[in-house]
């Protein structure tokens, strides 16, 4: 083969993987194969990407990650939006900077902090609580059942 062809095919193969990579987290649902820290992360940094690819991409992909009982007291997603842009949640989206604390798993529940650095420099903490549902259609899916701000566990979670 020549050095040329070899080349493309190079370039073709990685072209492929990272489309693949990319497609993996671009519009992601809820899956037994993500880890709670895995959920988080992708939350987390489809809210700091929020309006990519579209205006709220973000918001719609962390209320796809929300547990059935937080989808009843927080949905539908126009609502789930305008609670995350409300004073309590904005500081989730657009976020400059994020740092993930340890997560704590017990059994078939988990807590992370997460801290966020706006652009303005301001932080924010929160405290994400996750579930792995036992049946329906996610079954063995970790979904959030609470994202509580500042720096205590969401209530009924293992405390950091």
């Amino acid at each position: 083969m020549s050095s040329s062809l070899l080349a493309h095919a190079a370039l073709v193969l990685a072209t492929f993987t990272v489309a693949m990579l990319a497609g993996r987290r671009s519009d992601p649902d809820p899956s037994p194969e993500w880890s709670p820290a895995e959920v988080i992360r992708l939350q987390v940094e489809a809210l700091q990407h929020n309006d990519t690819p579209h205006p709220d991409a973000g918001i719609a992909t962390a209320y796809r990650f929300a547990s059935p009982g937080n989808r009843a007291a927080t949905g539908p997603l126009a609502r789930f939006a305008a609670m995350v842009h409300g004073p309590t949640y904005r500081d989730l989206l657009n976020a400059s900077q994020v740092d993930f604390g340890r997560i704590r798993v017990e059994g078939d529940r988990a807590v992370q902090e997460v801290t966020v650095i706006r652009p303005d420099g301001r932080r924010a903490t929160f405290a994400f609580g996750l579930s792995r549902q036992a049946d329906g259609p996610w079954a063995g899916c970790w979904m959030t059942d609470a994202v509580v701000p500042g720096l205590q566990a969401p209530s009924g979670t293992i405390r950091a």
